[in-house]
């Protein structure tokens, strides 16, 4: 009885926190950029579950967990669903109804099979774990399940395999690798559950799927960043442009006329907007080397390629929260090109020597 008590509150307790950050997630979107609708989508599905267990609960009945081929598909439902939306965020607009559905065929066809089985008159044995199954893996229907249950990990696969696209620069190996993890650890602690009749073990797989889903849209709010393409072509007056490829001479022009192009391709595509621009980037772009763009840089006052960037960076912050753009300090850091909110915050301090709210609660003095 008491166990009942708690599975109730804890049921609860999760379908209300998923339900709170699904609906987050919905209300921070941003125009043109699916990913936080898709992520608020799947969370919901965990919602339905809870609910549904909670429901459940309250009317007396006690939870059974029996290893069955539609709660198996359910499970690698869940997972490939859980996959589309890096694949929003690593390729956007990549996914269409069409790919949708392939991506949702394996489990139409895992159910068109287990209706044919039973079709066939194959009975499918109860059994509460994966283990008190190992001695029947001869007949068809303990297989079938083992195959099921090995297949869940394999959608987690086909993220390594998403077309990349830089349109939008909008994340990098480092929260794929995070994500990818994330994911392994909710599915591997739900193979334990499966594996193990164990109540600790499925009390601590409650908290791990809370855990990790609530990391997930963490990283989303407040790591990943979502920006609108960047132009990475130089649009400057034609006849600013050499008519002709990069020659010797022209990468020796004078270091006021490179400054003044450096300043004309900054103001015309805000290439500081993007994470990865990097120096080398930058003097392909003007036709010019890095050691030439680097000097000019720092004879215009900067103490070095990084410093010119973060200044223009933390300039278009101000722009940006003066114009009330953004609707807080973590878009508005990421529109202006940074990756991590600690980075821009240093890099904050050290140009203006005082914090975001300090520069502005004093602004407003």
């Amino acid at each position: 009885m008491q166990y009942i008590n708690l599975a109730t509150i804890f049921t609860f307790s999760a379908a209300l926190v998923y339900l709170l950050a699904s609906l987050l997630l919905f209300f921070r979107r941003k125009d043109g950029e699916r990913s936080r609708v898709i992520l608020s989508c799947i969370i919901m599905f965990s919602v339905i579950s809870y609910t549904t267990r909670f429901i459940n609960l309250i009317n007396g009945e006690v939870p059974q967990l029996i290893v069955s081929v539609p709660m198996l598909v359910v499970a690698i439902f869940m997972v490939i669903s859980y996959i589309m939306y890096p694949i929003e965020v690593i390729s956007p607009g990549w996914l269409n109804f069409r790919r949708i559905l392939k991506l949702y065929s394996p489990c139409l066809f895992i159910l068109v099979t287990y209706k044919i089985s039973l079709w066939a008159d194959i009975k499918y044995t109860p059994y509460n774990t994966l283990l008190d199954m190992v001695s029947h893996i001869g007949n068809f229907d303990v297989l079938f399940r083992f195959t099921l249950a090995f297949l869940i990990f394999m959608p987690i696969l086909f993220i390594f395999f998403i077309p990349y696209t830089r349109r939008y620069n909008n994340t990098d190996y480092v929260w794929i690798r995070k994500y990818v993890f994330t994911l392994s650890l909710n599915t591997l602690a739900y193979i334990l559950v499966l594996t193990f009749e164990n109540p600790i073990i499925r009390s601590l797989y409650y908290y791990v799927s809370v855990g990790c889903s609530l990391y997930i849209a963490y990283m989303e709010l407040f790591v990943r960043l979502i920006r609108k393409p960047v132009v990475t072509e130089t649009v400057i007056q034609k006849e600013e442009e050499p008519s002709a490829p990069c020659t010797e001479s022209f990468t020796k022009v004078k270091n006021t006329i490179l400054i003044d192009r450096l300043n004309a391709y900054m103001e015309n595509t805000f290439a500081w907007r993007d994470p990865d621009l990097s120096l080398n980037t930058l003097a392909q772009a003007l036709c010019t080397n890095r050691t030439t763009l680097n000097q000019v840089i720092q004879d215009n006052g900067y103490e070095s390629y990084t410093a010119y960037i973060n200044h223009l960076r933390i300039k278009d912050f101000l722009n940006q929260i003066k114009a009330k753009q953004p609707v807080n300090f973590q878009d508005a850091f990421f529109d202006a090109g940074y990756r991590s909110r600690a980075t821009a915050l240093r890099n904050f301090r050290l140009i203006t020597g005082m914090t975001p709210s300090e520069y502005f609660q004093k602004d407003q003095q």
